[in-house]
């Protein structure tokens, strides 16, 4: 009974100790990002797979299923492209379904600016187009943000272009850090 006794409170005083050791920093983020994939010279995202613009009815008739773009977006502070830089988000997104407009989303915020430059967050997720508030999961990072984990949110401030295409996003980023 002593064993047992012993045993019980040795288990409870390392629970009390692993919820103490397991409090979390929150770090919040807000930015915008600027995708122009028709921009004329100078695109931020571009396809890298067969694309062909004399059957662009079919392209948009399978929702675009298949094409993949490499992103170079710039990330500022404010809604102006010419407003303050925040950084760059470099990566892929991938059209995955032909029965909507659905993107896998799989790219690397570089901080350039401010208390947490020269740190990335890595970002993962479905772009589903018909969502007003898209939902990305942050899966680690590098520098400040090493094993982070989170989540970030985007709501779409304004389309324009060709095709409205082009876009200026803000994000919300929830950072949980150990």
């Amino acid at each position: 009974m002593a064993v047992l006794s012993a045993t019980l409170m040795a288990f409870l005083v390392i629970s009390s100790f692993v919820v103490v050791v397991s409090a979390k920093k929150v770090v919040q983020l807000h930015w915008y990002m600027h995708d122009t994939p028709f921009n004329g010279l100078t695109p931020s995202s571009i396809p890298v797979t067969a694309h062909n613009l004399s059957d662009i009815q079919n392209e948009f008739k399978n929702k675009l299923f298949g094409q993949i773009y490499v992103i170079d977006d710039p990330l500022t502070q404010n809604a102006s492209l010419t407003s303050a830089i925040f950084g760059r988000a470099q990566g892929t997104y991938t059209f995955v379904s032909r029965e909507e407009y659905v993107g896998y989303v799989s790219y690397t915020i570089s901080i350039r600016t401010g208390q947490y430059k020269g740190s990335t967050l890595n970002i993962l997720g479905a772009y589903q187009y018909s969502k007003p508030i898209k939902q990305y999961a942050i899966v680690g990072g590098t520098s400040d943000f090493i094993l982070a984990r989170g989540i970030l949110t985007e709501e779409v401030v304004s389309l324009f272009g060709p095709f409205k295409a082009s876009a200026t996003l803000s994000h919300h980023a929830t950072v949980y850090l150990d």
